[in-house]
């Protein structure tokens, strides 16, 4: 089977867990491309495309929207993954492109998402926005965001190998 891992990582927690999933697709003719190497026209020659994006209020990063936009042809299968800081707004971004998968005969085969610590936004920044928030609301989303620390951690990364896995099994 011929795979592209085709991502894009603003922080380096979307890299890590897409080399992780290279990693659980050991034997099998797997490229890593990062979504600005990679050319659309080209996704019609694999049988699986795993595509990933970090989740930016609650949307995938525009270079993978952009990415997509721009496919032709699309391959048999296609599997998603992403990480995000937010218990919930992640659960939607790739709505979109599945309904064009779908339309397009093209069968989506797993999806994985892990929590992956900010760092991009300063924490003072980050508790800035959640002041605007209701107390209680805030509070649950200041204890969230302790929960996301030191993420993706070596668990992860073995989940993300064991997704890898089971896309070809």
């Amino acid at each position: 089977m011929k795979i592209m891992v085709c991502y894009f990582s603003n922080t380096g927690n979307t890299e890590k867990i897409a080399r992780s999933i290279v990693e659980g697709l050991e034997g099998e003719d797997v490229e890593l491309l990062k979504i600005e190497d990679g050319d659309p026209s080209t996704l019609k020659n694999y049988d699986l495309i795993v595509l990933g994006s970090g989740i930016y209020a609650g949307k995938l990063h525009k270079k993978v929207t952009d990415f997509m936009k721009n496919v032709s042809e699309y391959p048999p299968k296609f599997a998603f993954f992403n990480t995000h800081q937010s218990p919930t707004a992640y659960q939607k971004a790739f709505r979109r492109i599945l309904k064009v998968l779908e339309e397009n005969n093209s069968k989506v085969i797993g999806q994985f998402d892990c929590v992956g610590e900010n760092l991009g936004i300063p924490k003072e920044t980050t508790l800035k926005m959640l002041e605007k928030l209701p107390v209680e609301e805030r509070k649950k989303q200041e204890k969230y965001l302790e929960t996301t620390k030191g993420r993706p951690n070596e668990q992860d990364l073995a989940n993300a190998k064991m997704f890898g896995k089971s896309l070809v099994l």
